[in-house]
């Protein structure tokens, strides 16, 4: 029986200059606050509206 054999992701252009600004910064700083774009921010907080959550 084969094993299936899975495809590893591989970034490019603007998404992998941004994974690894942001990786290199992790590195400096092992323990920072949470790294999310005003997007990120906003679909969280819709998320949140939508489910009833307190803000």
């Amino acid at each position: 029986m084969a094993t299936p054999v899975k495809i590893i992701p591989t970034l490019h252009g603007e998404a992998a200059k941004i994974f690894l600004e942001r990786a290199e910064e992790r590195e400096r700083n092992p323990h920072p606050s949470p790294i999310y774009t005003e997007s990120e921010k906003q679909a969280y907080y819709k998320m949140l509206k939508e489910s009833g959550m307190p803000l």
